[in-house]
């Protein structure tokens, strides 16, 4: 029966169709979505696991003990990774890195994005949250949970490997919830959400968009402060590496652990450098006053004082200054009436001082029980010093910076004189220009 399907084919000269691909199934899409992260970083941190200890130990990944440990080690490390708060050897373990946390949601959001593109049919065009964002999200979410549940559950305190504890509830509900954020985000453009804002009034929206540029400027402004920190005190980090970890394997798993907080790092100098700083322990570091003391053996250690401040270090308020000010000077043109400007300025202050708690929150936490305990960036403080710092420059510079009035423009009309041709007029008309 072949054979001649393909001489027809040949005399008419027409092509065979190819055929659509196959939508893939639903379950399998969302399965997709839920799964692939969770096993993924698990698997990350078991394989780093494994390579810092064989290189620790001077044994081979696979061998004992290198993989012994990394698999003893991975299901703490998965929670860390996920910012559930641990109990290690009974000390409490609440200040978590974050670089890895947000690798885990630019996974998570990246394939909710790609399993909402491939839900997406004719069928689902008219109600995309319903149909496609809610399943995926929800999915993300229950799946992290579970697992979160799961791992808290395996942990034994008195394991031989890593004596780990954690709350199954607070596992749960940790690593559901930063799924189903990182899932929302990812879902918000493809399913859209310009359409759901778009009766926002405008002067809310662009003081939203000030908002979030404000706090990306804010946090650039700490992250430089921070490198111009380690720089100056190069000699000071060298020197932790030489007697903390003078070997292959200690070295890369101590740089691995300042990679992993350097985003903590950040949000404490951005504090630092609006004001209300932060404290490990009984060290505490602001620009108007700092009490040093016993720091921890780590390289971004160096960003706590060693001495009170200079007395130039009241000159970094300048940056957070100029953000303000930025701020306003963006929003200036915005409107001609007043009262909006300023409107916008305020709703742009509240984001801005909303976003900086939240990462203050994430930023600190307890670190044992012993003389490093706790790491703090004051929640409340971060929230006024982010509102201040963008809400008043900015209404003095939107107030004073007023948009320019509307242009004259000069319209020429024709006119028609008394033989009936068209000539221009003598003296022109004014308009004014909107």
């Amino acid at each position: 029966m072949s054979a001649p399907a393909r001489e027809d084919t040949e005399e008419t000269g027409d092509e065979p169709t190819p055929a659509r691909p196959a939508i893939p199934p639903r379950l399998a899409v969302l399965a997709e979505v839920a799964f692939v992260p969770v096993v993924v970083s698990y698997l990350a941190v078991v394989v780093l696991a494994a390579l810092i200890t064989a290189a620790a130990s001077g044994t081979s990944p696979g061998g004992t003990p290198g993989l012994a440990q990394a698999l003893g080690t991975g299901i703490p490390l998965w929670l860390a990774v996920h910012l559930v708060p641990l109990t290690i050897s009974g000390a409490p373990l609440g200040a978590l890195p974050l670089a890895p946390a947000i690798g885990v949601g630019v996974l998570v959001a990246t394939l909710a994005r790609r399993g909402v593109a491939r839900l997406r049919t004719p069928a689902t065009e008219q109600h995309p949250w319903t149909s496609c964002a809610v399943p995926v999200v929800a999915a993300a979410a229950a799946v992290h949970a579970a697992a979160g549940v799961l791992a808290a559950a395996l942990l034994t305190p008195d394991a031989a490997t890593v004596p780990a504890d954690a709350s199954p509830a607070t596992a749960g509900v940790v690593a559901g919830l930063l799924a189903a954020v990182a899932a929302g985000a990812g879902v918000a453009g493809p399913c859209g959400l310009a359409g759901l804002v778009a009766g926002v009034p405008v002067w809310v929206r662009r003081g939203v968009r000030a908002g979030l540029g404000a706090t990306v400027a804010l946090l650039a402004n700490g992250t430089v402060l921070l490198l111009v920190v380690l720089l100056a005190h190069a000699d000071a980090v060298a020197a932790v590496f030489t007697t903390i970890a003078p070997e292959a394997g200690s070295g890369a798993g101590l740089w691995l652990l300042d990679v992993a907080y350097l985003p903590n790092a950040v949000v404490a100098a951005t504090s630092w450098l609006l004001g209300p700083g932060f404290a490990v322990g009984a060290v505490s570091a602001a620009p108007t006053g700092a009490v040093p003391g016993l720091v921890p053996p780590l390289p971004l250690a160096a960003l706590l004082p060693s001495g009170p401040p200079p007395t130039w270090t009241g000159l970094v308020f300048a940056l957070p200054l100029a953000v303000g000010s930025l701020v306003g000077w963006t929003l200036a043109p915005s409107s001609p009436d007043t009262a909006t400007r300023l409107r916008s300025v305020g709703v742009a202050a509240g984001v801005t001082g909303v976003a900086l708690a939240v990462a203050a929150l994430l930023a600190g936490g307890r670190l044992g029980s012993g003389p490093f305990d706790p790491v703090v960036v004051p929640v409340g403080w971060a929230l006024l010093a982010g509102i201040a710092w963008t809400g008043v420059p900015g209404a003095v510079v939107a107030a004073l910076a007023a948009p320019a009035p509307a242009r004259p423009v000069v319209v020429e009309e024709p006119e028609e004189d008394t033989t009936g041709e068209r000539v221009e007029p003598d003296t022109p008309e004014v308009t004014e220009q909107g």
